[in-house]
Protein backbone atom coordinates (compact mmCIF):
# COMPACT_ATOMS: atom_id res chain seq x y z
CA UNK A 1 0.00 0.00 0.00
CA UNK A 2 1.56 3.49 -0.92
CA UNK A 3 1.66 6.10 1.44
CA UNK A 4 -1.27 7.84 0.34
CA UNK A 5 -3.49 5.43 0.88
CA UNK A 6 -1.83 4.37 4.11
CA UNK A 7 -2.92 7.55 5.55
CA UNK A 8 -6.34 7.52 4.32
CA UNK A 9 -6.99 4.02 5.21
CA UNK A 10 -5.89 5.77 8.89
CA UNK A 11 -8.45 8.42 8.50
CA UNK A 12 -11.33 6.24 7.69
CA UNK A 13 -10.66 3.65 10.34
CA UNK A 14 -10.34 5.84 13.07
CA UNK A 15 -13.57 7.94 11.93
CA UNK A 16 -11.01 10.73 10.45
CA UNK A 17 -12.13 10.65 6.91
CA UNK A 18 -13.32 14.16 5.60
CA UNK A 19 -17.33 14.19 6.00
CA UNK A 20 -19.78 12.50 7.62
CA UNK A 21 -19.34 9.19 8.82
CA UNK A 22 -20.79 6.19 10.11
CA UNK A 23 -19.61 4.05 13.80
CA UNK A 24 -16.93 1.43 12.48
CA UNK A 25 -17.46 -1.94 13.17
CA UNK A 26 -15.61 -3.54 16.48
CA UNK A 27 -12.90 -4.88 13.80
CA UNK A 28 -12.98 -1.81 12.38
CA UNK A 29 -12.06 -0.09 16.15
CA UNK A 30 -9.95 -2.31 16.68
CA UNK A 31 -7.52 -2.20 13.93
CA UNK A 32 -8.03 1.34 14.33
CA UNK A 33 -6.45 1.35 17.85
CA UNK A 34 -3.57 -0.91 16.28
CA UNK A 35 -2.82 1.51 13.45
CA UNK A 36 -3.38 4.65 15.59
CA UNK A 37 -0.99 3.61 18.02
CA UNK A 38 1.61 2.32 15.46
CA UNK A 39 1.59 6.11 13.22
CA UNK A 40 4.30 7.99 15.42
CA UNK A 41 6.77 5.36 14.48
CA UNK A 42 5.65 5.39 10.88
CA UNK A 43 5.35 9.27 10.28
CA UNK A 44 7.59 9.38 7.27
CA UNK A 45 6.38 6.56 5.83
CA UNK A 46 2.64 7.77 6.36
CA UNK A 47 2.80 10.64 4.72
CA UNK A 48 5.30 9.99 1.89
CA UNK A 49 7.09 12.59 0.12
CA UNK A 50 5.04 13.14 -3.14
CA UNK A 51 1.68 15.03 -2.96
CA UNK A 52 -0.39 13.61 -0.50
CA UNK A 53 -4.02 14.43 -2.30
CA UNK A 54 -5.59 14.88 1.32
CA UNK A 55 -7.56 18.23 1.62
CA UNK A 56 -8.69 20.17 4.85
CA UNK A 57 -11.43 18.51 6.77
CA UNK A 58 -14.74 20.91 6.50
CA UNK A 59 -15.80 21.93 9.86
CA UNK A 60 -19.03 19.33 9.91
CA UNK A 61 -19.87 19.69 13.04
CA UNK A 62 -20.14 23.22 13.49
CA UNK A 63 -22.64 23.55 10.57
CA UNK A 64 -24.25 20.32 12.10
CA UNK A 65 -24.55 22.42 15.80
CA UNK A 66 -26.00 25.35 13.89
CA UNK A 67 -28.73 24.01 12.19
CA UNK A 68 -29.85 21.29 14.20
CA UNK A 69 -32.81 22.85 14.60
CA UNK A 70 -33.19 24.03 10.61
CA UNK A 71 -34.56 20.74 9.00
CA UNK A 72 -33.98 22.54 5.31
CA UNK A 73 -30.59 22.93 5.95
CA UNK A 74 -27.61 20.57 4.99
CA UNK A 75 -24.97 20.77 6.93
CA UNK A 76 -22.28 19.12 5.31
CA UNK A 77 -23.03 21.21 1.69
CA UNK A 78 -22.50 24.30 3.97
CA UNK A 79 -19.49 23.42 5.85
CA UNK A 80 -17.66 22.27 2.14
CA UNK A 81 -18.80 25.53 1.14
CA UNK A 82 -17.25 27.56 3.90
CA UNK A 83 -14.21 25.42 2.79
CA UNK A 84 -14.01 26.33 -0.63
CA UNK A 85 -14.03 30.07 0.51
CA UNK A 86 -11.47 29.25 3.35
CA UNK A 87 -9.30 27.34 0.48
CA UNK A 88 -9.60 30.59 -1.67
CA UNK A 89 -7.81 32.80 0.93
CA UNK A 90 -5.47 30.26 2.43
CA UNK A 91 -4.57 27.50 0.05
CA UNK A 92 -4.90 23.96 0.55
CA UNK A 93 -3.28 21.68 2.64
CA UNK A 94 -0.11 21.12 0.79
CA UNK A 95 0.01 24.47 -1.08
CA UNK A 96 -1.14 26.88 1.62
CA UNK A 97 -0.52 30.90 1.12
CA UNK A 98 -1.31 33.96 2.93
CA UNK A 99 -4.44 35.82 2.18
CA UNK A 100 -3.88 38.69 -0.21
CA UNK A 101 -4.12 42.06 0.94
CA UNK A 102 -3.60 41.12 4.45
CA UNK A 103 -0.97 42.02 6.83
CA UNK A 104 0.96 38.82 7.77
CA UNK A 105 0.13 37.63 10.69
CA UNK A 106 2.64 34.10 10.34
CA UNK A 107 6.02 34.28 9.20
CA UNK A 108 4.68 31.89 5.76
CA UNK A 109 8.12 30.26 5.33
CA UNK A 110 7.78 28.77 8.33
CA UNK A 111 4.14 27.86 7.69
CA UNK A 112 5.13 26.32 4.12
CA UNK A 113 8.23 24.22 5.98
CA UNK A 114 5.65 23.05 8.05
CA UNK A 115 2.71 21.60 5.82
CA UNK A 116 2.64 19.03 3.38
CA UNK A 117 4.30 15.38 3.44
CA UNK A 118 7.84 14.97 5.19
CA UNK A 119 10.42 14.79 2.92
CA UNK A 120 13.44 16.84 1.76
CA UNK A 121 14.22 18.60 -1.35
CA UNK A 122 17.39 19.35 -2.81
CA UNK A 123 18.38 21.94 0.01
CA UNK A 124 17.74 18.89 2.14
CA UNK A 125 15.97 20.60 4.82
CA UNK A 126 12.82 18.59 6.30
CA UNK A 127 9.50 19.42 5.64
CA UNK A 128 6.13 18.15 6.61
CA UNK A 129 7.38 19.05 10.29
CA UNK A 130 3.70 19.04 11.18
CA UNK A 131 2.44 15.91 9.69
CA UNK A 132 5.55 14.53 11.30
CA UNK A 133 5.11 15.29 14.55
CA UNK A 134 1.93 16.65 15.73
CA UNK A 135 -0.92 14.92 12.81
CA UNK A 136 -1.48 11.89 15.09
CA UNK A 137 -3.55 13.65 17.83
CA UNK A 138 -4.38 16.94 16.57
CA UNK A 139 -4.95 15.70 13.12
CA UNK A 140 -4.14 17.43 9.49
CA UNK A 141 -7.01 19.98 9.68
CA UNK A 142 -5.42 21.12 13.42
CA UNK A 143 -9.38 19.82 14.47
CA UNK A 144 -7.89 17.54 16.97
CA UNK A 145 -9.47 14.47 15.38
CA UNK A 146 -6.26 12.97 15.01
CA UNK A 147 -6.36 9.03 14.33
CA UNK A 148 -5.11 8.48 18.33
CA UNK A 149 -7.78 11.32 19.36
CA UNK A 150 -10.65 8.95 20.94
CA UNK A 151 -8.06 7.53 23.06
CA UNK A 152 -6.90 10.47 24.58
CA UNK A 153 -8.13 12.26 27.51
CA UNK A 154 -8.53 15.05 27.38
CA UNK A 155 -8.97 15.35 23.71
CA UNK A 156 -6.22 16.95 21.88
CA UNK A 157 -7.02 20.47 21.16
CA UNK A 158 -8.93 21.76 18.38
CA UNK A 159 -6.94 24.48 16.57
CA UNK A 160 -10.10 25.89 14.84
CA UNK A 161 -11.95 27.96 17.95
CA UNK A 162 -8.85 29.92 17.74
CA UNK A 163 -9.29 29.44 21.61
CA UNK A 164 -6.06 28.97 23.52
CA UNK A 165 -6.09 27.65 27.42
CA UNK A 166 -2.33 28.73 28.42
CA UNK A 167 -1.49 31.97 27.57
CA UNK A 168 -0.63 35.47 28.43
CA UNK A 169 -3.51 37.52 26.99
CA UNK A 170 -7.08 37.99 28.82
CA UNK A 171 -9.86 35.94 27.84
CA UNK A 172 -11.23 36.86 24.34
CA UNK A 173 -7.23 37.70 23.48
CA UNK A 174 -5.43 35.63 21.19
CA UNK A 175 -1.64 33.79 22.45
CA UNK A 176 1.40 35.80 22.05
CA UNK A 177 4.01 33.42 20.22
CA UNK A 178 6.02 32.67 23.59
CA UNK A 179 2.75 30.87 24.63
CA UNK A 180 2.89 28.79 22.27
CA UNK A 181 6.65 27.99 22.07
CA UNK A 182 5.95 27.01 25.76
CA UNK A 183 3.60 24.66 25.18
CA UNK A 184 5.75 23.07 22.69
CA UNK A 185 8.58 22.85 24.93
CA UNK A 186 7.04 21.82 28.12
CA UNK A 187 4.39 20.08 27.13
CA UNK A 188 1.21 19.36 29.38
CA UNK A 189 2.12 17.51 32.21
CA UNK A 190 -0.49 14.86 32.77
CA UNK A 191 -1.77 15.15 29.47
CA UNK A 192 -0.49 12.82 26.03
CA UNK A 193 1.04 16.66 24.65
CA UNK A 194 4.62 15.44 24.95
CA UNK A 195 7.53 18.25 25.44
CA UNK A 196 9.56 18.97 22.43
CA UNK A 197 12.39 20.48 24.02
CA UNK A 198 14.64 18.07 22.35
CA UNK A 199 14.11 18.97 19.43
CA UNK A 200 14.92 23.06 20.19
CA UNK A 201 18.60 21.13 21.42
CA UNK A 202 18.85 19.36 18.40
CA UNK A 203 21.22 21.15 15.58
CA UNK A 204 19.56 19.39 12.76
CA UNK A 205 16.19 20.67 13.96
CA UNK A 206 16.60 23.31 16.46
CA UNK A 207 14.07 25.31 14.19
CA UNK A 208 11.40 22.74 14.41
CA UNK A 209 9.76 24.64 17.64
CA UNK A 210 9.48 27.69 16.04
CA UNK A 211 8.34 26.83 12.64
CA UNK A 212 5.36 24.54 14.56
CA UNK A 213 4.22 27.93 16.54
CA UNK A 214 3.58 29.63 13.35
CA UNK A 215 2.12 26.83 11.66
CA UNK A 216 -0.44 26.73 14.61
CA UNK A 217 -0.93 30.06 14.53
CA UNK A 218 -2.08 29.32 10.52
CA UNK A 219 -4.22 26.90 11.38
CA UNK A 220 -6.41 28.62 14.03
CA UNK A 221 -6.45 31.56 11.61
CA UNK A 222 -7.94 29.81 9.19
CA UNK A 223 -9.69 27.77 11.47
CA UNK A 224 -11.63 30.40 12.61
CA UNK A 225 -11.98 31.88 9.17
CA UNK A 226 -13.90 29.42 8.09
CA UNK A 227 -16.16 28.66 11.58
CA UNK A 228 -17.23 32.39 11.82
CA UNK A 229 -18.38 32.32 7.85
CA UNK A 230 -20.03 29.27 8.61
CA UNK A 231 -22.20 31.24 11.39
CA UNK A 232 -22.60 34.23 9.23
CA UNK A 233 -24.06 31.96 6.57
CA UNK A 234 -26.46 30.78 9.03
CA UNK A 235 -27.48 33.45 10.91
CA UNK A 236 -27.46 36.27 8.44
CA UNK A 237 -27.86 34.78 5.34
CA UNK A 238 -24.67 35.91 4.11
CA UNK A 239 -23.33 34.23 0.14
CA UNK A 240 -20.73 32.09 1.41
CA UNK A 241 -18.11 34.05 -1.37
CA UNK A 242 -14.95 35.63 -1.10
CA UNK A 243 -16.24 38.86 -2.56
CA UNK A 244 -18.47 39.50 0.04
CA UNK A 245 -18.11 42.52 2.29
CA UNK A 246 -19.20 40.77 5.29
CA UNK A 247 -16.86 37.60 4.62
CA UNK A 248 -13.78 39.55 3.76
CA UNK A 249 -14.56 41.45 7.57
CA UNK A 250 -14.63 38.54 9.30
CA UNK A 251 -11.22 37.82 7.79
CA UNK A 252 -9.50 41.36 8.58
CA UNK A 253 -11.40 41.01 12.13
CA UNK A 254 -9.29 37.59 12.75
CA UNK A 255 -5.89 38.05 11.08
CA UNK A 256 -5.78 41.76 13.06
CA UNK A 257 -6.67 39.98 16.68
CA UNK A 258 -3.87 37.57 15.96
CA UNK A 259 -1.37 41.26 15.11
CA UNK A 260 -2.95 42.90 18.10
CA UNK A 261 -2.02 39.92 20.64
CA UNK A 262 1.91 40.81 21.86
CA UNK A 263 -0.29 44.64 22.97
CA UNK A 264 -2.33 42.94 25.19
CA UNK A 265 0.36 40.27 27.01
CA UNK A 266 -0.10 41.19 31.05
CA UNK A 267 2.98 42.62 32.38
CA UNK A 268 3.77 39.55 35.57
CA UNK A 269 4.67 41.64 38.67
CA UNK A 270 7.66 40.31 40.10
CA UNK A 271 7.42 38.10 43.20
CA UNK A 272 7.67 39.99 46.30
CA UNK A 273 11.12 39.31 48.06
CA UNK A 274 9.45 36.84 50.74
CA UNK A 275 8.17 34.62 48.19
CA UNK A 276 11.51 34.23 46.15
CA UNK A 277 13.63 33.57 49.39
CA UNK A 278 13.57 30.30 51.53
CA UNK A 279 11.81 31.28 54.87
CA UNK A 280 14.00 31.71 57.38
CA UNK A 281 12.12 29.63 60.05
CA UNK A 282 9.31 27.24 60.28
CA UNK A 283 6.65 30.15 61.50
CA UNK A 284 6.90 32.30 58.88
CA UNK A 285 6.65 29.34 55.90
CA UNK A 286 3.31 28.31 57.83
CA UNK A 287 2.07 32.46 58.16
CA UNK A 288 2.07 32.54 53.90
CA UNK A 289 0.58 29.09 54.01
CA UNK A 290 -2.67 30.28 56.29
CA UNK A 291 -2.99 33.67 54.29
CA UNK A 292 -2.77 32.34 51.05
CA UNK A 293 -5.21 29.51 52.40
CA UNK A 294 -8.07 32.17 53.32
CA UNK A 295 -7.60 33.07 49.90
CA UNK A 296 -7.94 30.19 48.63
CA UNK A 297 -11.32 29.42 50.79
CA UNK A 298 -12.42 32.85 50.05
CA UNK A 299 -15.72 33.94 48.20
CA UNK A 300 -13.99 36.32 45.94
CA UNK A 301 -11.80 33.21 44.28
CA UNK A 302 -14.16 30.50 44.79
CA UNK A 303 -11.41 28.22 44.54
CA UNK A 304 -13.08 25.58 46.89
CA UNK A 305 -16.06 25.35 44.69
CA UNK A 306 -14.33 23.49 41.95
CA UNK A 307 -10.92 22.36 43.31
CA UNK A 308 -12.25 21.37 46.65
CA UNK A 309 -11.19 22.48 50.54
CA UNK A 310 -8.11 21.08 50.30
CA UNK A 311 -7.23 21.49 46.67
CA UNK A 312 -7.72 18.14 45.47
CA UNK A 313 -9.92 18.60 42.43
CA UNK A 314 -13.12 17.16 44.12
CA UNK A 315 -15.20 20.38 44.21
CA UNK A 316 -19.11 20.10 43.94
CA UNK A 317 -18.81 22.17 40.58
CA UNK A 318 -18.11 19.89 37.48
CA UNK A 319 -18.40 21.41 33.77
CA UNK A 320 -17.62 20.97 30.41
CA UNK A 321 -15.11 23.03 28.24
CA UNK A 322 -15.75 25.52 25.63
CA UNK A 323 -15.49 22.81 22.76
CA UNK A 324 -17.60 20.43 24.25
CA UNK A 325 -20.10 23.14 24.83
CA UNK A 326 -19.60 24.72 21.24
CA UNK A 327 -21.68 21.58 19.88
CA UNK A 328 -23.79 20.34 23.22
CA UNK A 329 -25.21 22.67 25.04
CA UNK A 330 -25.61 25.84 22.54
CA UNK A 331 -26.64 23.31 20.38
CA UNK A 332 -29.46 22.31 23.08
CA UNK A 333 -27.97 18.88 23.22
CA UNK A 334 -27.47 17.46 26.92
CA UNK A 335 -23.90 16.03 26.92
CA UNK A 336 -24.82 14.06 29.57
CA UNK A 337 -27.41 11.84 27.69
CA UNK A 338 -26.05 9.32 25.08
CA UNK A 339 -28.98 9.48 22.91
CA UNK A 340 -28.83 13.20 22.51
CA UNK A 341 -25.53 13.99 21.62
CA UNK A 342 -24.60 10.83 19.64
CA UNK A 343 -26.45 11.94 16.96
CA UNK A 344 -23.65 14.58 16.28
CA UNK A 345 -20.87 11.62 15.83
CA UNK A 346 -21.85 11.21 12.02
CA UNK A 347 -20.11 14.90 12.37
CA UNK A 348 -16.84 14.05 13.98
CA UNK A 349 -17.98 14.56 17.36
CA UNK A 350 -16.45 12.73 20.18
CA UNK A 351 -18.16 11.50 23.91
CA UNK A 352 -18.33 14.65 26.00
CA UNK A 353 -16.05 14.40 28.99
CA UNK A 354 -16.21 16.96 31.87
CA UNK A 355 -13.15 19.16 32.04
CA UNK A 356 -11.50 18.02 35.42
CA UNK A 357 -10.32 20.38 37.49
CA UNK A 358 -6.77 20.32 38.74
CA UNK A 359 -5.57 18.30 42.14
CA UNK A 360 -3.02 20.01 43.18
CA UNK A 361 -1.47 17.50 45.18
CA UNK A 362 0.03 15.75 42.14
CA UNK A 363 2.26 18.95 41.23
CA UNK A 364 1.15 18.59 37.49
CA UNK A 365 0.58 21.75 36.34
CA UNK A 366 -0.88 21.72 32.70
CA UNK A 367 0.00 25.83 32.04
CA UNK A 368 3.53 25.04 33.47
CA UNK A 369 4.08 25.55 37.83
CA UNK A 370 6.74 28.17 37.58
CA UNK A 371 5.25 31.27 39.95
CA UNK A 372 4.70 33.39 37.22
CA UNK A 373 2.65 30.69 35.26
CA UNK A 374 0.52 30.26 38.07
CA UNK A 375 0.07 33.91 38.82
CA UNK A 376 -1.50 34.08 35.01
CA UNK A 377 -3.58 31.10 35.60
CA UNK A 378 -5.18 32.37 38.62
CA UNK A 379 -5.72 36.19 37.28
CA UNK A 380 -6.36 35.44 33.58
CA UNK A 381 -8.41 32.02 34.32
CA UNK A 382 -7.70 29.39 31.84
CA UNK A 383 -10.06 30.28 28.45
CA UNK A 384 -12.29 27.50 26.96
CA UNK A 385 -12.29 25.79 30.47
CA UNK A 386 -14.67 26.53 33.68
CA UNK A 387 -11.50 27.84 34.95
CA UNK A 388 -12.38 31.69 35.42
CA UNK A 389 -9.91 34.58 36.36
CA UNK A 390 -9.51 36.05 39.55
CA UNK A 391 -11.22 39.69 40.54
CA UNK A 392 -7.57 41.32 40.52
CA UNK A 393 -8.00 44.98 42.84
CA UNK A 394 -6.32 47.82 40.32
CA UNK A 395 -8.10 50.97 39.16
CA UNK A 396 -10.76 51.03 42.36
CA UNK A 397 -11.81 47.50 41.35
CA UNK A 398 -12.69 45.32 44.29
CA UNK A 399 -10.81 41.99 44.07
CA UNK A 400 -7.27 40.68 45.21
CA UNK A 401 -4.15 43.10 45.84
CA UNK A 402 -0.69 41.78 43.97
CA UNK A 403 0.62 40.64 47.34
CA UNK A 404 -2.21 38.56 48.34
CA UNK A 405 -2.24 37.03 44.95
CA UNK A 406 1.29 35.86 45.29
CA UNK A 407 -0.02 34.46 48.96
CA UNK A 408 -2.77 32.45 46.96
CA UNK A 409 0.05 31.31 44.56
CA UNK A 410 2.49 30.14 47.39
CA UNK A 411 -0.42 28.32 48.95
CA UNK A 412 -1.31 26.60 45.44
CA UNK A 413 2.60 25.99 45.41
CA UNK A 414 3.06 24.46 48.59
CA UNK A 415 -0.27 21.96 48.16
CA UNK A 416 2.41 19.14 46.67
CA UNK A 417 4.52 19.49 49.53
CA UNK A 418 2.07 18.86 51.79
CA UNK A 419 0.45 15.39 49.83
Amino acid sequence: MNPVALEKTARRLARTEPGPWHRPSKTQRNAATRLAWALPMLGVLLVGCGPSELDYRPNFLHAASLTRESADRNPTKIAEQAAAVTENWFGSLDQPRWPSGQAEAVRMESVLRCAGPVGRLADKVERGVFRKHCVTCHGLSGDGLGPVSMLLEPYPRDFRRGTFKFKSNPVGKKPIREDLHRTLVEGIPGTAMPSFRALEESEEFANDVEDLVEYVQFLAIRGEVERRAIRLNLQEGIPLETSEPRMQEILSDVVGKWNSAPSEALSVPEPPAWFTTAPSDEESHLEWIQKGKLHFESELTACVKCHGKTGSGDGASQDYDEWTKDWTILAGIDPKHPKEWKEMKPYGALRPVLAKPRNFHWGAFHGGKSPKEIFKRIVLGIEGTPMPPVARAENSNPGLTDQELWELVYYVMHLEDRS
